[in-house]
């Protein structure tokens, strides 16, 4: 505790105290302050331990070399704080967890995503990203129901909306992710953008009114890729230098995949004629 005597401006010991709290949030983490801006993301001390009876729930198969662990597989007692609406979906949202890139237990890990979301700190319903993907390459349902609709979502410095999120367990800054989550992860986003009928063309965006966020204030028009990163849309280094570079590849995978089985529920045979290849 500060000494504070009838001199002293008690907001500026407020604001020490709270800079204090972050550096030694940030060196409980083991991270950069780079990884961390975004937030949302959890120390070292918010990983929690799942029921062993959780781990052996039947995965959900969404699309060929795609199945997902329903939430109830990390999260059975860890039910949302209240009921959240359906998003209107527009394009999608790469981010991770600047946590370690080699977990002992994923579950633990998303555990601790919850507990820190809807904690004090955040004061979410639940975890603020849709799935998230695995080190191994499992994919993990994050906030509830979206496995089965789009599930609105939330972010530090303000939800623009409009977007489905992915996390990647891991920290990217520097280290890309493994092979086996850039498969995951190019499945899940085209995955994502058939059930959505968004198109993954080469160089596709698409434009909408921000509902607000520490980039884009509330009612400004936004214009940003299909899939984009976290840092396109908001003020932070999620999710990572290493993620980012590989953006461009993964777009084109993901055209790849969808393209390669256009007959999905909901798509046009010539909505997918006319895309173009990258």
């Amino acid at each position: 505790m500060l000494p504070v005597d009838s001199g002293t401006d008690l907001r500026l010991v407020a604001v020490n105290q709270t800079r204090r709290s972050r550096r030694q949030f940030l060196a409980l983490a083991g991270t950069t302050t780079a990884a961390m801006c975004c937030g949302d993301h959890l120390s070292a001390s918010d990983i929690v331990s799942g029921p062993a009876s959780q781990q052996g729930s039947e995965l959900v198969e969404v699309a060929p070399g795609l199945r997902i662990h329903p939430r109830n597989d990390w999260g059975l007692d860890l039910a949302p704080k209240w009921a959240m609406p359906s998003e209107d979906v527009k394009f999608l949202l790469v981010h991770h967890t600047a946590s370690s890139n080699t977990p002992a237990d994923v579950r633990a890990v998303i555990r601790g995503v919850y507990q820190f979301h809807t904690g004090p700190a955040k004061r979410w319903p639940d975890v603020a990203y849709n799935f998230f993907v695995g080190p191994d390459g499992s994919v993990w349902e994050g906030r509830a129901g979206s496995l089965a609709g789009s599930v609105v979502a939330d972010a530090t410095g303000g939800n623009q909306g409009f977007s489905q999120l992915v996390c990647l367990i891991g920290n990217h800054v520097s280290v890309p992710p493994t092979a086996a989550a850039q498969t995951s992860l190019v499945r899940t986003l085209a995955w994502l953008a058939g059930r959505h009928g968004l198109n993954t063309f080469a160089d596709a965006s698409t434009t909408f009114v921000s509902r607000g966020s520490n980039k884009f204030g509330a009612g400004q028009l936004i214009t940003t890729p299909i899939v984009s990163a976290h840092r396109d849309v908001t003020f932070t280094a999620c999710p990572g230098d290493a993620a980012v570079a590989l953006l461009p590849t993964w777009r084109r995978r993901v055209f790849e995949e969808l393209s390669a089985t256009w007959e999905i529920e909901g798509m046009q045979r010539a909505q997918r004629l006319g895309l173009i290849e990258p």
